[in-house]
Parts: C-alpha cells; sequence; structure tokens
C-alpha cells in the first residue's frame, strides 16, 4: 500500500482549501477502506494482518492522517485500532452542504448525508500555517443532536 495509490488527484497542500481538504481526506479514506476490504474478501485471514500494529496498511492509514487531519493523540480512532470500516468517515459522503467561518484560522465544513449509509458529517478544520488540517469531527445523530465520532 502506497499513499501516492490513493492521492493521485490530490491538491498540492498549500493550495487547497478546508472543503477540499475534508472531500479529499474522505475520497483517499475511502479508497483505503475499498482496498482493505477487497483484500478481506478475497482471504478472510488478511483481517488479523491489515490490524497488526506495524501493518502496512495502519502505517498508509496514518500517513493519510498525518496528509490530512492535525496531529494529536486519536487512541480509539482508526489510526490507533487498524479497522477499516464501519462508522467515522467509512462510507461518508463528500458533496459539501455549507461551510461556515468560525476564525480566521478555524471553519466547519458540514457534508450532506448519505441515505442507508453515513450521517450529515461536521468537520472542524483549521489552519495550520498555510496548511487546512481536520481537527475533529461530528455526526447529526438521529435525534438531531451532535455528537463526536471517529475520522
Amino acid at each position: 500500500m502506497d499513499l501516492e495509490k490513493y492521492t493521485f488527484d490530490s491538491i498540492a497542500d498549500a493550495e487547497r482549501t478546508a472543503e477540499k481538504t475534508v472531500t479529499e481526506f474522505v475520497i483517499v479514506y475511502n479508497r483505503w477502506a475499498k482496498e482493505c476490504h477487497n483484500m478481506v474478501v478475497a482471504d478472510r485471514e488478511k483481517l488479523n494482518e491489515l490490524t497488526q500494529k506495524n501493518s502496512i496498511a495502519r502505517q498508509t492509514l496514518q500517513e493519510i492522517y498525518k496528509k490530512y487531519c492535525t496531529s494529536k493523540n486519536r487512541q480509539y480512532h482508526r489510526n490507533g485500532t487498524g479497522y477499516y470500516f464501519y462508522g467515522g468517515t467509512y462510507m461518508a459522503g463528500t458533496a459539501i452542504e455549507s461551510c461556515t467561518e468560525l476564525s480566521k484560522n478555524e471553519v466547519m465544513v458540514q457534508t450532506e448525508k448519505v441515505k442507508n449509509f453515513s450521517p450529515v458529517k461536521r468537520y472542524l478544520v483549521v489552519k495550520k500555517g498555510q496548511i487546512w488540517k481536520i481537527d475533529g469531527v461530528e455526526s447529526l445523530n438521529g435525534n438531531k443532536v451532535w455528537e463526536f465520532d471517529i475520522l
């Protein structure tokens, strides 16, 4: 697994807007997750291999996080567990519903719901130097309440 395989059509970091950062992250993450899924479908034993601490799949996922997300301890997120499926960004939508500027270096980007797959997501994106990075994500639950979610 090579990061370039998933980011072949990405925009240069300094040129990427907050909205494009979210869109690219979701696309790149889902390309990675789809490849992991296909490996496991072909050979069920691959699941153990993919989730090992030093597996190439987890290293690639950590590179994806490094490129698109702020550096923080996310021990219960995917880069800490290695699981590529269920919840979080998995199967999330990329259509931007709104983008709200919270401050000069902070915006909230909301994506549309993907019916039967993923709820509305709200990403906090911060500018670090010249580069926009995702700092957190929330999902809108069935009671219309925003809840912490994993990337």
